[in-house]
């Protein structure tokens, strides 16, 4: 597993490259016992640049989806979420996160 940030992690699997997001809570396993994190699964991947890549239109996505006044505050969020998506990949990158 690559966590990328707080809210996001990469499972690799033997054929694909999962992108999730962290839901911060926990549920029971299938055991019905163990407590273990959930996940949201975002979708299956060939490669992790595919998947790192996916995170960068998902963070866009959840920037857009709060009330925005303009064309203007549109320009910014879209702005700031790629400079967070750059930010992350260059932690995964150098072995930072």
């Amino acid at each position: 597993m690559i966590r990328v940030s707080d809210d996001w992690i990469i499972e690799v699997e033997p054929l694909c490259y999962t992108l999730k997001k962290d839901l911060r809570k926990t549920v029971k396993a299938k055991d019905g016992k163990t407590m273990v994190p959930a996940y949201k699964t975002i979708g299956y991947f060939s490669s992790p640049d595919k998947a790192l890549n996916r995170l960068g239109e998902e963070i866009i996505r959840d920037k857009l989806s709060k009330p925005l006044r303009g064309l203007g505050e549109v320009a910014e969020a879209i702005r700031e979420a790629r400079d967070e998506w750059h930010e992350l990949v260059q932690l995964v990158t150098e072995g930072k996160a």
